[in-house]
């Protein structure tokens, strides 16, 4: 076991050789190795790294509030610990700041783990097939992004009213993505769903072909030029096919790669970093990302789950509750000197 640890440590220690003063031998013991239970080594020192550029950007723009409340999130850590190693976040402070990266990638393990408990139970109460629909529209500027999402949420509105959609959907769970090409300095906001359909919607008159999504999808958010629509069918309901596109409409809305910007040493480039915070941010504020609809809708209605948005943090809906198991309590706090989650005493 301690050989395992100090493989561990070698991935998950990486301080700088210029705070030499501390010694890192005196915190080896200390240093929070979180592995989840496909064995997979959760990374809590890069996200709050990453999430500390992101306080830095809002401190320059004097948006001083978030600079607080992004600075302090994820300083704490609380854990279940159990008789065979294993743990569970308990308690944390996570700050709920839309653009935060430690609070972006919760959220995204929430939403997989509440889509994935939704199907779960419409695969075993219902009678549906799956199609996954990525809606898109042209790229834009900074400056129109929070039209061209409008757009976009206008027209997905519109389409779920439509004759056809509501003959052939029986319900959804949609979510918005946005990239950024930093080259042109465009953003390219779209949609990924999953939409549950009847059996037999294949082989009826009800089934929907790829021209006449796109027809469908120009009509209600009229333009003048032909967006691109991707349509397939789930290929494995229950196995690899399933998981990888709940995993599609799971991820970040926006990924810190495409806000807190990098020269080729890593080195935060702090006006583009800074004037791409400030157009997300605009752009994103106030709006519902994610959105169930139908009997999807219905169903987390049933289950009784909390939002994914606004929600707990803590418990993401992915991992399974122990509560019948003896465990102790350890909590960690991020130490500014080392950079690094320690065990407090």
């Amino acid at each position: 076991m301690r050989g395992i640890r100090e493989l561990i440590l070698k991935v998950v220690i990486n301080i700088k050789p210029c705070i030499s003063y501390y010694n890192i031998e005196d915190i080896k013991d200390k240093v929070l190795i979180d592995i989840n239970d496909n064995g997979k080594i959760i990374n809590w020192r890069e996200k709050k790294i990453i999430t500390l550029d992101l306080a830095e950007s809002y401190r320059r723009l004097g948006l001083d509030s978030k600079h607080y409340r992004v600075r302090e999130c994820g300083t704490f850590l609380e854990y279940k610990k159990y008789k065979d190693g294993s743990m569970r976040l308990n308690k944390a402070n996570f700050c709920k700041v839309r653009l935060c990266p430690m609070c972006s990638w919760r959220r995204s393990l929430k939403i997989y783990g509440q889509v994935s408990k939704v199907m779960n139970y419409a695969e075993d109460n219902k009678d549906y097939d799956y199609i996954f629909l990525t809606l898109t529209v042209k790229n834009c500027t900074g400056d129109e992004l929070k039209d061209t999402i409008d757009l976009l949420m206008n027209g997905f509105n519109s389409m779920t009213k439509r004759k056809m959609y509501k003959n052939s959907i029986k319900g959804h769970f949609r979510a918005l993505e946005i990239t950024h090409n930093l080259i042109n300095d465009t953003y390219h906001p779209h949609f990924h769903c999953i939409l549950a359909v009847n059996k037999s919607y294949f082989n009826s008159r009800d089934y929907i072909s790829q021209r006449e999504w796109t027809s469908l999808w120009k009509d209600v958010l009229k333009v003048d030029y032909t967006p691109i629509v991707d349509v397939r069918r789930f290929k494995d309901r229950k196995g690899k096919g399933i998981s990888k596109s709940i995993a599609e409409v799971a991820k970040y809305t926006v990924k810190d790669k495409d806000y807190i910007v990098r020269d080729e040493l890593g080195e935060v480039i702090e006006k583009l970093t800074d004037d791409a915070v400030l157009i997300l941010g605009h752009a994103l504020a106030n709006r519902r990302l994610i959105a169930y609809g139908g009997e999807l809708k219905e169903i987390h209605k049933l289950l009784d789950m909390d939002d994914c948005e606004d929600g707990d943090l803590v418990n993401t809906d992915n991992e399974e509750l122990r509560e019948d198991l003896e465990y102790v309590i350890e909590r960690y706090s991020w130490n500014i000197g080392y950079k690094q989650y320690l065990r407090v005493e």
